[in-house]
């Protein structure tokens, strides 16, 4: 199996290119606007590695919650592929990008990122046989509800102020402390899976999840953009 994946949804632009079970690219850089940058640099590691986007099997994409913008660009770049080539798409969690290298280490991992006025995205994640299982759907909701009932979790999030709000609110936590952004190579295991059981995304549900700065809603591409 050979597969691209693509997270765009933080400052943090990441692909990798994965085949026959092994990484053979792998990029992941904080830019301003990187996600704009996207294409010449899928362009540049496609050349580096001698492969073309026909050479896919499947594309992946981390479909957030994140960035308006890139997750706009990385959704479009994605589509292009797979009704130009023919090739089946997979979605999977930014939120489980993040959580997927401290599963080794806590059995109960909580992810969180700023949505402004108030708000975080929050999701979390326990950990079974070293695999993530998601606890519940991803949502917009408060700090402080979020935090109820997780004194066990271990925190994480690229939204540093994040991590002095949540030590605030309940010193007992325990939390990273450094920047942890999504990472396309930590979909390997679970991209493997999904191809193998054929659970690919039907094009017309293929969207991201993003946030509207100046609402706070959670949105969808295609409804009131």
């Amino acid at each position: 199996m050979k597969a691209l994946i693509i997270d765009s949804s933080s400052p943090n632009l990441s692909f990798s290119i994965f085949s026959a079970g092994k990484i053979i690219a792998d990029f992941n850089h904080c830019y301003n606007f990187g996600a704009s940058k996207l294409i010449s640099f899928l362009d540049e590691s496609f050349k580096r590695n001698h492969i073309t986007a026909e050479d896919f099997d499947i594309l992946a994409i981390g479909y957030g919650p994140g960035s308006f913008t890139g997750l706009r660009i990385s959704f479009s770049v994605v589509k292009a592929f797979s009704l130009a080539l023919k090739k089946p798409v997979i979605t999977i969690e930014s939120f489980y990008l993040m959580a997927y290298p401290f599963r080794k280490k806590y059995k109960k991992i909580a992810v969180i990122s700023d949505a402004k006025m108030g708000l975080i995205y929050g999701c979390s994640f326990k950990v079974k046989d070293e695999n993530l299982v998601k606890e519940q759907k991803e949502r917009l909701v408060n700090l402080e509800e979020f935090i109820k009932g997780k004194s066990d979790y271990f925190f994480i999030t690229y939204d540093m102020d994040l991590y002095k709000k949540v030590s605030d609110s309940n010193p007992g936590i325990n939390s990273y402390g450094k920047a942890v952004y999504p990472n396309a190579k930590n979909a390997l295991s679970v991209i493997e899976i999904m191809y193998k059981k054929g659970k690919f995304v039907n094009m017309d549900k293929l969207e991201p999840l993003y946030l509207h700065p100046k609402t706070c809603q959670i949105r969808r591409s295609g409804k009131n953009n």
